[in-house]
């Protein structure tokens, strides 16, 4: 599925600082459960052309979420999409390639959150979490779409390269030991502010 050229976010939502990290976006009117919040958008590009965003000096923060084994999409800049903080317990799912929903009712001036656990799978990527839920993991990697508790979580709600592994049909880890190569191992993490949860 080809993303759209640029990114939309629901209009009851706003940016503004978050007690879980930097800034969040919010909502500023109720969002009933399965209401689409945000579609990303942007350009598809290779794992190479990725690593070359992000070691370009000169190239401002990339906003990025995996697509597949072999693609990322890169999102214009300061799109505020990009804001979505993560969450243990979050407000948001994934319910299509490019776009998170209200995964219950959400209350006026709620943060909204997705689990970036359910849209990277990179090797290298860790992340401390401080998202407060009572369900909070303490650390978010690229390998938690392996737990089983997260899988009966979010069941269908992952991106799809995401759910073609947890069906068993793809495992980069399982390649590596039968002496293949894993496309995602060129130790491109996903920054904290990456909209893999609004992203």
């Amino acid at each position: 599925m080809t993303p759209e050229a640029d990114c939309w976010l629901h209009p009851g939502v706003e940016v503004r600082d978050s007690p879980i990290e930097g800034r969040g976006l919010f909502a500023r009117q109720p969002i009933a459960a399965g209401t689409v919040v945000s579609r990303l958008g942007g350009r598809l590009v290779s794992w190479a052309e990725l690593r070359r965003l992000i070691a370009d000096p000169e190239q401002p923060y990339v906003d990025t979420i995996t697509v597949s084994e072999t693609e990322h999409l890169v999102l214009p800049p300061r799109r505020p999409n990009g804001y979505g903080n993560h969450g243990c317990d979050p407000n948001l799912w994934w319910v299509g390639p490019y776009e998170l929903a209200a995964r219950r009712a959400i209350a006026v001036g709620e943060e909204l959150t997705n689990d970036y656990a359910t849209s990277t799978a990179e090797p290298a990527f860790t992340m401390d979490c401080t998202c407060g839920s009572a369900l909070c993991r303490g650390t978010v990697t690229g390998a938690d779409w392996r737990r089983a508790d997260l899988r009966i979580r979010y069941g269908e709600h992952w991106i799809p390269m995401l759910l073609a592994r947890i069906a068993g049909r793809t495992d980069p880890a399982e390649s590596q030991a039968s002496g293949g190569t894993d496309p995602t191992s060129g130790g491109i993490g996903v920054p904290p502010q990456a909209p893999t949860s609004m992203t």
